[in-house]
């Protein structure tokens, strides 16, 4: 499996500070090939506050593909369900594994928040590829798109306030972009004693792109331009990618986005 990978990431035509953080990691590894994982994080608070909050996330992620991967390969210290045969999965170990570190992460960010008298919180989406099978975890508004050559497939569900007023009916997506509500999250981590993250579990197999991105990012852009972009940038050299990842950022400060603008494009042949 070959990975071509590009990030892009911009302070915006406003704020001073870019809040927005990002990794990706790769790993060859003898039993399983190349596992890739990718994550993107924005952060809020006053002054350099958010990107304490990002920063810290990206941090514990680092920490955790150093150390907690191996474990979740091997499956080392499974706890096994008694009233089932069924072994537990790698995903499902690794889903474990995140569950927990993002609760970790949550406690050292309100800490700090108390420690120093203020409020930040950020937002996570994680991408972890292993063989065939693809694990996403989402806290926030940040996305994860899945595109391939038919369609492209938006893998993450907002967890904001307009998106919940959508999915009651009580608004439309139109009505969401132009609501005051837009940015406002239900939950971020940072900003309450627990956190419930959003899973998603699938496989891929042939020529994909995964595309994940701040709100920044893909607020102003629809899934037509997102998915042309992506599948005509993807068979590039990836510096030819980094090119392209570049210019959608351009175009998106020249349309007037306000807010830090981050993408990683993730390309699977």
């Amino acid at each position: 499996m070959n990975y071509k990978i590009c990030i892009s990431t911009d302070k915006g035509i406003v704020k001073q500070v870019n809040q927005d953080a990002t990794m990706v990691k790769i790993a060859n590894t003898a039993s399983h090939g190349r596992i890739v994982m990718g994550v993107l994080c924005d952060g809020m608070g006053g002054l350099s506050h958010g990107e304490v909050a990002s920063a810290s996330a990206i941090e514990g992620f680092a920490d955790w593909f150093v150390t907690g991967l191996p474990r979740a390969l091997t499956r080392e210290n499974t706890t096994e369900r008694l009233d089932t045969d069924e072994k537990a999965d790698i995903m499902t170990e690794v889903e474990h594994h995140w569950f927990s570190l993002v609760q970790d992460i949550n406690a050292d960010i309100l800490k700090f928040g108390d420690d120093n008298k203020c409020r930040l919180g950020t937002t996570i989406v994680a991408f972890l590829k292993v063989g065939d099978d693809f694990l996403v975890m989402n806290v926030g508004d940040s996305r994860v798109y899945l595109a391939d050559n038919m369609k492209l497939t938006l893998l993450t569900h907002d967890q904001s306030v307009v998106q919940d007023m959508i999915d009651k009916g009580i608004m439309t997506a139109e009505e969401a972009e132009k609501s005051p509500q837009k940015s406002v999250l239900l939950q971020c981590v940072g900003a309450s004693e627990r956190v419930v993250p959003q899973f998603v579990r699938g496989k891929i197999s042939g020529i994909t792109s995964i595309l994940m991105c701040s709100d920044g990012f893909w607020r102003r852009l629809s899934e037509g331009e997102i998915r042309e972009k992506l599948v005509l940038s993807r068979v590039l050299p990836e510096e030819e990618m980094k090119k392209e990842l570049d210019n959608m950022v351009e175009h998106l400060k020249e349309l007037g986005e306000t807010d830090n603008i981050s993408a990683i494009h993730i390309a699977i042949e």
